[in-house]
């Protein structure tokens, strides 16, 4: 009876004391990414910023040349989404591997938004690398590339009529 009273207590204070560890590395590597996501649907870059590292290196998915610095970013950033309504970004199939105080992320995303009154959608891949900075993982290079997604078929002519 005392060892299966011992035993019982030992379960409870392991699982108690897992309960109390916190998030794993992996789990904030997560939250920082969807932090991220969710600050760019609406346009905050000032939250985005906290997740990026100040001299963060980007390689964009429109073939634009590579971008140095957060500063430079935030403004390409505030460029594209002044051009676009009803932002959507979903993330999908995410990978994250961690070695020490690095990490990388990759994911896909499908994204979709209007540019004027026309639907823009576009399907890609993103690859962050973070570095764990006094006790914050921030994101020092992002590299993502799109495909323009799926395009309805061009509408039918109708057929030339024969001269008369």
């Amino acid at each position: 009876m005392k060892r299966t009273l011992g035993s019982i207590l030992a379960l409870m204070l392991v699982a108690g004391g897992l309960a109390l560890a916190g998030p794993t590395e992996e789990e904030k590597i997560e939250a920082a990414i969807t932090a991220v996501i969710d600050a760019y649907r609406i346009g905050d870059y000032q939250a985005m910023g906290q997740y990026y590292a100040p001299e963060v290196t980007m390689v964009p998915s429109d073939y634009a040349p590579p971008i140095q610095g957060w500063t430079e970013a935030a403004g390409r950033y505030q460029q594209m989404q002044a051009q676009l309504g009803r932002i959507e970004l979903i993330r999908e199939n995410t990978r994250i591997v961690r070695r020490g105080n690095f990490a990388w992320a990759v994911y896909q995303w499908r994204f979709g938004a209007l540019v004027g009154r026309q639907n823009m959608a576009a399907l890609g891949h993103t690859t962050l690398v973070l570095e764990k900075r006094k006790g914050r993982w921030l994101i020092v290079h992002n590299h993502s590339s799109a495909l323009a997604a799926p395009s309805p078929p061009p509408a039918e002519t109708p057929a030339a009529k024969p001269p008369s």
